[in-house]
């Protein structure tokens, strides 16, 4: 399937930011740890616009990586104007940029709105005081409430990013997060269940025992809740888990936690297993009988429903006792059984 909308990234790597959260080392995530000059920024654009098909309807560049607000304002005047030449010619439609809650002004997001940006997505990562605290954020929850509340009324698209899994972490706090995330509506969100990656504070806590990462199964179980929750208040989910890492021989770096290239797959299809789980409950309190049983599955969710080597199905067949669910595939926006 086509895309409709693509996202030229742009890294800026810890430009604007003097803090060093317990999980960050940003060069290894981004696999850049240079500032970006006019011409590779350029190259960049060019390379994603040669690619461009007829089917897209909107491209958006965005500057990643960085605390982009923090950046001092003759630089992002820079960074910005490096763009519009795009957005004249109409083959860049908007940008994007992501920046810590406590560097939200009005006069940074006048600024912003100088140059077309139209998202501002904010590193919010858990709205729990003692979370943010233990993984060094420098800012409080209030400071993201009100960043978020200034954004919106600025006249911005709002992105909320979250880190759940961090020290002091549990999964109530992070469902408690989750629930103040969709309080204040934003247009967007991503969620990282926190890793471990080489040369960060996190992995001196985790090398001493004083931090034990979440499992994949307790990363897909709880995500699946805060995904459940996004999704079914109408809040755009953009991405769920780190971007695919191309290691090089020896040169892994994660640690340790809850990295998987799929994470996001298997959560969307737990959040489907639960629906399934809740459809098939009810079916079982009119039948007993162990018959073979048609499962009609939306079309266009079909993978999330069947599940990973279709483990939602194998789950369903064990725990209903039935010996077979034969899968069809319907234009129906829900699952129903025959």
């Amino acid at each position: 399937m086509s895309k409709k909308r693509i996202t030229i990234p742009v890294f800026i790597p810890h430009i604007g930011c003097p803090h060093c959260c317990v999980f960050c080392n940003q060069w290894r995530v981004t696999g850049s740890s240079s500032q970006p000059n006019m011409p590779a920024v350029a190259a960049v654009i060019e390379k994603y616009l040669s690619a461009v098909s007829t089917s897209v309807e909107k491209v958006e560049l965005a500057f990643f990586g960085g605390s982009f607000t923090g950046i001092e304002p003759e630089l992002q005047e820079r960074y910005l104007s490096w763009i519009q030449p795009y957005i004249e010619k109409g083959e860049i439609s908007s940008i994007r940029v992501s920046t810590r809650p406590d560097y939200i002004t009005g006069a940074s997001l006048a600024l912003l709105k100088k140059y077309h940006v139209e998202t501002v997505e904010l590193g919010v990562q858990s709205f729990d005081d003692e979370v943010l605290e233990a993984s060094g954020r420098g800012h409080s929850s209030d400071d993201s409430v009100k960043a978020v509340k200034l954004i919106k009324e600025s006249g911005f698209r709002s992105g909320i990013q979250l880190l759940p899994g961090l020290p002091k972490d549990t999964p109530q706090k992070s469902v408690r997060t989750a629930e103040i995330t969709v309080s204040l509506k934003p247009d967007d969100v991503r969620i990282y269940p926190a890793v471990v990656l080489k040369d960060t504070a996190l992995e001196t806590l985790f090398s001493s025992g004083d931090y034990t990462p979440m499992t994949i199964e307790e990363t897909v179980e709880l995500c699946s809740v805060m995904y459940g929750m996004f999704y079914e208040n109408g809040i755009n989910i953009i991405r769920m888990g780190l971007h695919p890492m191309d290691f090089t021989e020896g040169d892994n770096p994660v640690v340790a936690g809850p990295y998987h290239p799929a994470i996001g797959f298997m959560i969307k299809s737990r959040y489907r297993r639960r629906a399934l789980e809740t459809l098939f409950k009810d079916w079982r309190s009119e039948h007993s009988d162990s018959r073979p049983v048609s499962l009609l599955l939306p079309g266009k969710n079909r993978e999330e429903f069947i599940g990973m080597n279709r483990e939602n199905i194998f789950y369903l067949k064990e725990k209903f006792f039935l010996t077979d669910i034969v899968c069809k595939y319907t234009d129906n926006s829900e699952p129903s059984i025959q």
